[in-house]
């Protein structure tokens, strides 16, 4: 018998916080996660190119065409189910069919929680400070990617099927904060 895995999933738009809320449940609560996003840039890096937004999209696009939507949280999930944790996270989940994956693979022990930031300006000042090489270098970049991201995932429609939502407008100590709410109020970790 397959021993059950609770997954705690993150949604949201580029730069809201996803991977920052399983990097503080890591630290703080030991919870591993994998980032779909991981997945996809091993990918793009096995085929010799280099890790941009537009790249990693032409390598998503292609393997969904393939394999269907979802296909990069079933590796995830596969990848979690062999490692046997009792409770793992994971970040980028992005289409309705990942959640539908999601919820079949791990039925009520998997949770999906929203991070959002209110502010788009926002969102596009802390890409910059992060400075990771696939962000964008402009606000109008940023917006297109935003759209792009909608038109390709219906990110809108995976964010209201969160089972629970986090604000990111804060301070990363805000959103700390919030997250041990979240957790001690719910009893997520239970």
């Amino acid at each position: 018998m397959i021993s059950k895995t609770k997954v705690i999933g993150t949604v949201g738009q580029n730069g809201s916080g996803k991977d920052e809320v399983l990097k503080y449940l890591n630290t703080k609560y030991n919870v591993p996660f994998i980032a779909t996003g991981d997945v996809v840039r091993e990918l793009t890096a096995q085929e010799g190119l280099k890790l941009t937004r537009e790249n990693l999209g032409i390598i998503s696009a292609r393997y969904f065409h393939e394999f269907g939507k979802g296909y990069f949280v079933k590796l995830v999930a596969a990848k979690i189910r062999e490692s046997n944790w009792k409770i793992a996270g994971i970040s980028g989940v992005r289409s309705p069919e990942d959640v539908t994956n999601l919820k079949g693979i791990f039925s009520e022990d998997f949770i999906l929680i929203r991070v959002f930031i209110s502010d788009p300006r926002v969102r596009f000042d802390r890409m910059v400070k992060r400075g990771q090489g696939r962000d964008p270098l402009s606000y109008e970049q940023f917006l297109r990617q935003d759209d792009n991201e909608e038109n390709q995932f219906s990110l809108k429609e995976v964010e209201s099927q969160a089972d629970y939502t986090l604000s990111n407008d804060g301070t990363q100590d805000d959103l700390h904060r919030e997250i041990d709410k979240l957790i001690s109020q719910n009893k997520i970790l239970d």
